[in-house]
């Protein structure tokens, strides 16, 4: 399966520069039709959410995927000076906030490191004999 990233967007130009960015590195990027949709084989799959977002629909957004039960970890992607708490956000799988002005590099590095994760889990459960991981949370 390939490494996939579901990236959630709206309100934003488009074409997403962050899923063109996340193309360039390899990346499958899939987004879904709404967090209600049943489409949770994305949420499943994907080694993280990246939820790019003007003002704090992020967060709202966050918050309804997490009242669906999607635990996938999350990162936000968020508009400078907007400093979401992250006790409102919902959950402990919220890995990160960055400004939408920072280095591309940064958000790649977040990603990166769930990669790693996933790869170290699916390894374990190997070893064990046991199926890779669909998400960092089974």
């Amino acid at each position: 399966m390939p490494l996939g990233v579901c990236l959630i967007t709206a309100g934003l130009p488009r074409p997403s520069p962050a899923a063109e960015l996340l193309g360039k590195c390899g990346f499958s990027v899939w987004t879904p039709d709404s967090p209600g949709a049943d489409d949770g084989h994305i949420y499943d799959q994907a080694v993280c959410l990246v939820l790019d977002m003007p003002a704090d629909t992020g967060v709202r957004t966050l918050r309804l995927l997490r009242d669906y039960g999607v635990k996938t970890p999350a990162v936000l992607v968020v508009d400078g000076g907007y400093n979401p708490i992250f006790e409102d956000l919902g959950s402990p799988w919220t890995l990160g906030v960055i400004p939408r002005t920072a280095d591309p590099r940064e958000l790649l590095r977040w990603i990166e490191s769930m990669c790693i994760t996933r790869k170290l889990l699916d390894q374990v459960r190997s070893a064990d004999g046991a199926e890779p991981a669909q998400r960092l949370t089974a």
